[in-house]
């Protein structure tokens, strides 16, 4: 974890502290900060352009029946360079479990685990990507919403890579774990491989969402940056605008 943010934080605070969640009118919004130096994706936030990117809540769909403010908060922020989108989720957990150690998995079966949904606005296609605490990743495509099919949107491969750590104990039911960091870094080649800039230029929706499962949850709790009307991650409707910082002028 980068602090103590998510020990008792709301949802009101992280959205004065500077993510561009709902504005007066439109389709929310998030920033994806652009990375000047380096960024090395080991699950430990260091690299300064975590410090400026904004620090996005995650949110319980409205049927839950409670929140919108998660029993374990969370937040996600986005930074990107030339090759790569780069994703950190900070995650508060008290029981911290992925009972899988393969990639190219439906990781949400198997235990707690962090989601991005990518989609190319105006377009039938768009991603899926899952990333666990224990560092194992997959990556879906789907060449749109009805054309969903499970079994055979697993990219196999991809150069993307995902970085953990765990504040506590994996897959110990019986103690108290404090929560997880995941980095992740997305190949811009994946992204634009059917002609979709990635840049202020194009036109993208994003959201990240969240399974989380403990022992001293009455039931799985789920979450996502947006205020979703029901708990179903595929509503691209409800996908947050991606708004780019500009490369610095003095590096362009």
């Amino acid at each position: 974890m980068t602090g103590k943010l998510l020990g008792g934080c709301t949802a009101a605070f992280l959205l004065a502290a500077g993510c561009r969640m709902f504005p007066a009118s439109g389709q929310p919004e998030l920033v994806v900060e652009y990375a000047a130096e380096p960024v090395t994706v080991d699950g430990v936030a260091s690299e300064a352009v975590w410090q400026r990117a904004a620090a996005c809540p995650m949110l319980v769909p409205r049927d839950c029946g409670y929140g919108p403010e998660c029993r374990q908060p969370g937040t996600v922020r986005f930074a990107r360079d030339e090759k790569y989108l780069y994703v950190l989720a900070e995650l508060a957990d008290d029981d911290v479990v992925q009972e899988d150690d393969r990639n190219n998995r439906h990781l949400y079966e198997t235990g707690d685990v962090i989601e991005l949904f990518l989609w190319p606005a105006r377009k039938g296609h768009y991603w899926e990507i899952y990333a666990a605490p224990n560092g194992r990743h997959s990556m879906l495509f789907f060449p749109s919403t009805g054309r969903k099919i499970f079994l055979t949107a697993m990219q196999h491969d991809t150069r993307l890579r995902v970085g953990a750590a765990v504040d506590g104990t994996l897959n110990d039911w019986s103690d108290r774990d404090r929560g997880y960091t995941v980095e992740i870094a997305i190949p811009l080649e994946e992204l634009t491989r059917y002609g979709d800039r990635f840049d202020e230029s194009g036109d993208w929706r994003i959201m990240a969402a969240r399974y989380n499962y403990s022992v001293n949850l009455p039931e799985i709790e789920y979450s996502a940056t947006s205020l979703l009307p029901k708990t179903s991650f595929h509503l691209r409707e409800e996908y947050s605008k991606l708004i780019f910082r500009k490369k610095p002028e003095k590096e362009q």
